[in-house]
């Protein structure tokens, strides 16, 4: 029995010295706080440029399927905010910046902090594997359009009458 008290007393013991080196347990983080370092991460100004080059170009992959490109770069220091639509652009000569594409794809590696990005060629846009493109990391979102004003029923294409 003092045998069996002795091993007790010994994986005890070994139990609180791992718990001490490792330290106090970590707090559980706050309702609505994130649990990972991404999301502390600063949302890019608008305007901030992500540049890549053109890694591959196919004509169609799927039946069906129209011409599309990709483009891959890294050192992301902001935290990225593209949708599906967006603008590709290209810087030319005499820095004119022109839309050559609208965004069909990307990908987010977290945790090499790089962007894939998969974009259908604007209409007779030449793109070319080797070519530096750029979209914008946090676009401003457009106005939405105004309304147009209700015609009055005196200007209808055809004659209205009165419901009975």
């Amino acid at each position: 029995m003092l045998r069996h008290r002795r091993w007790l007393v010994a994986a005890l013991a070994v139990a609180a010295a791992v718990l001490a080196a490792r330290g106090p347990l970590a707090p559980t983080p706050a309702a609505g706080q994130a649990r990972d370092t991404q999301a502390g991460m600063k949302r890019a100004a608008p305007g901030t440029r992500f540049a890549f080059e053109v890694i591959e170009s196919k004509d169609a992959e799927y039946l069906g399927d129209t011409p599309s490109h990709r483009g891959r770069d890294g050192g992301l220091e902001f935290r990225p905010h593209v949708a599906l639509g967006d603008a590709v652009h290209r810087t030319e000569a005499g820095g004119v910046d022109r839309v050559v594409g609208r965004i069909t794809s990307v990908t987010w590696e977290r945790v090499s902090g790089s962007l894939t990005v998969e974009f259908d060629p604007e209409p007779l846009a030449r793109i070319a594997v080797g070519d530096e493109v750029w979209i914008d990391l946090n676009p401003a979102v457009p106005p939405a359009p105004a309304a147009a004003p209700a015609a009055p029923p005196s200007a209808a294409p055809f004659p209205v009458t009165p419901p009975r």
